[in-house]
């Protein structure tokens, strides 16, 4: 099932340390996480994934990153007190911040570790010659950034401690910015360290008096290569049950494989340290299936794709709240560790994702935004509502002030 597929992506490739001792490559990685760790990462992965899927995205084709997502609300927690503390550290999946910030650094070790291998195959390409087998330096990237934006027009500031703490266990930097221009700042900010696979999170960010953003990119290679010439259409039986055409990607080669009654699973080392899992069926318990699976010889099929996904309807703020996290999305946040002006809290949390796969490898980006505003911007107002769930009129006109009516018409049927 494409769905699965695309979760099974996300949860053992982006998310960091799960499986990275799987594979066949010969790079130097970092310790792997203890049971402890692994089993506090799978059951928020699963939590968020079963989330997902549950409102509104079971039958669609989509990607979301945990690992971004947790990344960005270290932010926010790190300036975050008491009750608001707790609950959004709850809602993530730790006990306190040090088991936070050990989780981070298990993440940029794996980034380090990336870094390290494309540096040392680098190294021991140099002198080869053109005639040389694969002797083209490795491309790949693997990156993690923070930063902290702040409207310039807002009465709040933020505090010196906070901006030392979060520079030095995230690197991340607070910057200001006017009004008018933070959402050009931050968009700017995210294409760049996405590599422009994510052009922008949002449209206006001129409400917003600060936001707090995560970008997560991979970029690497398949260990095993497929070619292009095995590449050829085929069949591919949607969701529904409908038929159409995919290219799909072909080789047969020795991988880790397990298959029980309920489906199997294929690992496709990729390079640099990073593994791509593939599902068909459904596991209750995918990493207890990984533990399992043996090298096998084994003929993969796999169609080439490009999905991209945008969570932007208080999906992940409803998340945090099904976890317990409440305080913080209210005018009794406390975020007073982060803000000299206390009165400041989570009024949105957007990310979107992206992902390409083809002959040539995986190349996956991430971008998380956590809105904040001050709690004196609130109006509570009654909820209207419009629902065009029977014939109505409608109009186009221009924003002068005098419209002129450019189109009018109705819909009846």
């Amino acid at each position: 099932m494409k769905k699965r597929l695309l979760s099974a992506i996300l949860s053992f490739l982006i998310v960091s340390g799960t499986i990275s001792g799987y594979g066949n490559t010969t790079t130097n990685l970092p310790a792997a996480t203890n049971v402890s760790e692994t089993t506090v990462n799978t059951d928020f992965n699963n939590s968020l994934i079963a989330f997902i899927e549950k409102n509104g995205f079971g039958d669609k084709n989509y990607m979301i990153s945990p690992t971004s997502f947790r990344a960005a609300m270290a932010l926010a927690i790190s300036g975050a007190d008491k009750e608001t503390k707790s609950e959004l550290l709850q809602a993530m999946g730790f006990n306190d911040m040090n088991e936070l910030n050990a989780w981070y650094n298990n993440v940029t070790a794996s980034v380090d570790s990336f870094e390290n291998y494309l540096q040392s195959t680098k190294k021991s390409r140099i002198g080869l010659s053109s005639t040389d087998n694969d002797v083209s330096s490795p491309d790949g990237a693997f990156d993690l950034q923070n930063s902290i934006w702040r409207n310039t027009s807002s009465s709040g500031t933020l505090s010196e401690k906070y901006i030392k703490y979060v520079e030095d266990n995230y690197n991340a930097k607070a910057e200001n910015v006017s009004k008018n221009n933070i959402t050009d700042r931050v968009n700017g900010w995210i294409n760049e360290n996405t590599h422009g696979l994510i052009p922008s999170i949002s449209n206006d960010l001129s409400y917003a008096d600060l936001v707090l953003v995560n970008t997560l990119y991979l970029r690497t290679a398949w260990a095993n290569k497929f070619m292009e010439y095995a590449t050829e259409e085929g069949k591919f039986k949607t969701l529904s049950g409908k038929t159409v055409k995919k290219d799909f990607m072909r080789q047969k080669d020795r991988f880790r494989y397990y298959e029980d009654e309920k489906g199997k699973l294929v690992v496709l080392p990729m390079m640099g340290g990073i593994n791509a899992v593939f599902i068909l069926g459904d596991f209750d318990d995918v990493v207890g299936k990984l533990e399992k699976a043996s090298f096998e010889e084994v003929s993969v099929k796999l169609p080439k794709f490009e999905s991209e996904t945008s969570f932007n309807d208080n999906q992940l703020i409803n998340f945090c709240k099904e976890r317990g996290a409440e305080q913080a999305f209210t005018a009794n946040a406390d975020f007073s560790i982060m803000s000299d002006d206390a009165s400041i809290y989570i009024s949105d949390i957007i990310q979107k994702t992206k992902i390409k796969v083809d002959e040539k490898g995986i190349e996956a980006a991430a971008a998380t935004a956590v809105i904040m505003k001050l709690t004196s911007m609130i109006e509570m107002k009654e909820t209207k509502e419009f629902i065009a769930d029977k014939p109505f009129k409608y109009m186009i006109l221009t924003d002068t002030d005098s419209p002129e009516l450019l189109f009018y018409g109705q819909l009846v049927e």
